[in-house]
């Protein structure tokens, strides 16, 4: 016994009595192995860093060292180390006559060795948490959150056993009267937990999706997920976190597939005022078959209706037989020129529908995809294409609907045109 020793070296200390003499060697030999605890763990981290912290590991696997350094490893594990060592050195320093004292320190040293272990698998978590936890594809950090929980669970149920002196599953059973407790407590952590497994399984969610979520105002791209939330930072730059569990029970909009496919749609109707809809006269097809676009167009439907009316016998009246409208040829146009687009993904459907019509006139819906997903092109390329119908409705006899108050203004516009090309005529 080291303690017996550093007595026996007291003992040229006669004006001390026996008693003061063995209480003094038992203090000198506890601080003496406190040192050695203490200058192991600083040992083995200046030779961790002298190794893992040289310019080769820095340039052979720098990921790996940052992350190290970032979580302090070499610390933790050097205050491993000298858990270890006095585990082996306890029974040497500490004497076992001091009761008070060999007790108190029995307490101290395993109380100790619980901290270290349970700092080098925390810090063995935020290693893999720094290299794995933002993987893209599948989000990790809330795994390796749960590991830490359970790591100071375990840490906190072996030290309350080794302050009581009972064993670990005597601490459980006490406990387990307290379950709804704990339940409540860590309600939140055990259904983010639930959830990011669901989220990570079946591959909802990932870090730099964009997601919409209206119940929270979220319109943005995931930054961050952990444990019990999710971080995502709108277009405005601001910060929304919903909770990881939400993301399961409540719809939400990933646009990822629309990123992955490399097209965007484009649905967006233009509601045409109904009375402006008619058949098409000679002066206006005449007008019309000037444009290239639908050239080829008026000429296939031109011989098929006169073929039809033919074969029928039919009469010339308005109301017999088959003829073309300004709003069929006008679809017709918005086909063929969204068709001429190199900006359009000619891929995916690409078409021009009429909807139901409304008290807002006749929806004619433009349906297709733009061949990016950047959203300034997007929204260049879908205002380019309205910009372009807009203006050549007039060529077809046709005005976008408005409210009554504008109606008479356009109306009047309308006429004031005709007017002006039968002038020019």
């Amino acid at each position: 016994m080291f303690a017996e020793l550093v007595e026996q070296w007291f003992s040229v200390l006669t004006f001390l009595s026996d008693k003061y003499r063995a209480l003094a060697a038992e203090f000198i030999s506890v601080l003496i192995f406190g040192l050695v605890i203490y200058l192991t763990a600083k040992i083995v981290k200046w030779v961790g860093h002298l190794f893992f912290g040289s310019k080769f590991m820095d340039r052979r696997f720098p990921r790996l060292m940052q992350a190290l350094k970032h979580a302090r490893f070499l610390g933790t594990l050097g205050y491993t180390v000298s858990a270890l060592v006095a585990i082996n050195l306890y029974s040497i320093f500490v004497p076992e006559q001091g009761a008070l004292l060999a007790g108190f320190m029995s307490r101290a040293v395993g109380i100790y060795v619980v901290a270290c272990f349970m700092m080098l698998f925390v810090s063995a978590l935020n290693v893999l948490d720094h290299l794995y936890g933002r993987n893209p594809n599948v989000p990790l950090r809330g795994v390796f959150q749960v590991g830490k929980v359970i790591v100071y669970l375990l840490a906190a149920l072996v030290v309350v056993s080794i302050l009581i002196s009972k064993k670990p599953m005597y601490v459980i059973t006490g406990l387990s009267a307290a379950g709804a407790v704990f339940m409540l407590i860590f309600k939140d952590p055990i259904m983010g937990f639930a959830a990011g497994i669901q989220l990570a399984g079946n591959r909802l969610l990932k870090i730099g999706d964009w997601i919409t979520m209206d119940s929270h105002g979220a319109d943005g791209t995931v930054t961050d997920i952990t444990l019990t939330t999710v971080r995502v930072q709108n277009f405005d730059n601001t910060f929304i976190n919903i909770p990881a569990y939400d993301l399961v029970s409540k719809p939400f909009q990933n646009w990822d597939g629309m990123v992955q496919s490399g097209a965007r749609r484009i649905k967006r109707a233009i509601n045409i005022d109904v009375e402006t809809i008619k058949f098409l006269d000679a002066d206006l097809l005449k007008r019309l078959q000037k444009i290239q676009l639908i050239s080829g167009y008026l000429k296939e439907k031109i011989n098929e209706v006169r073929a039809f009316n033919a074969q029928h016998d039919i009469q010339e009246s308005i109301l017999n037989g088959r003829h073309l409208t300004n709003v069929g040829t006008f679809r017709a146009y918005a086909v063929a020129y969204l068709n001429s687009l190199s900006t359009i993904d000619h891929t995916q459907t690409c078409m021009v529908r009429q909807l139901a019509p409304t008290t807002g006139g006749l929806p004619l819906e433009i349906y297709c995809f733009t061949a990016t997903t950047d959203w300034g092109k997007y929204e260049n390329i879908q205002s380019d294409i309205f910009d372009h119908l807009y203006s050549v409705m007039p060529e077809f006899d046709l005005y976008p609907f408005q409210q009554p108050a504008g109606r008479n203004v356009s109306m009047a516009a309308r006429v004031l045109l005709k007017q002006e090309k039968t002038s020019q005529k």
